[in-house]
């Protein structure tokens, strides 16, 4: 499945969208960046210091990877709802889970 870059942006704000308010203060200084691909194959990647260490000013770096999530996927839908779990993931990276304890 393939779908603009237009059209990932929107699933990737209705999911940012989607945290809750009491979280979203701890995002602050964090950036959400979309990239065509990972070498890695990767969904998403978390980079930078969590929301219970300190940090070093410099902002942490959420980056989805569109094609990774494109052919997951066989609709719009599940794109949707890959996209979200995929930051949902991340953003708890953030808070400082480890994979195991991820729930996706």
């Amino acid at each position: 499945m393939r779908v603009s870059m237009q059209q990932f942006e929107a699933a990737a704000q209705a999911a940012v969208d989607s945290i809750p308010e009491e979280f979203k203060t701890y995002l602050e200084n964090t950036v959400f960046i979309i990239e065509e691909s990972s070498s890695e194959d990767l969904m998403g990647l978390y980079e930078g210091a969590t929301a219970l260490g300190a940090g070093d000013g410099m902002p942490e770096r959420i980056t989805l990877y569109k094609r990774a999530h494109e052919r997951s996927v066989g609709s719009m839908d599940e794109l949707i709802d890959e996209v979200r779990k995929t930051i949902l993931h991340e953003v708890g990276h953030h808070f400082g889970m480890e994979e195991d304890d991820l729930p996706y």
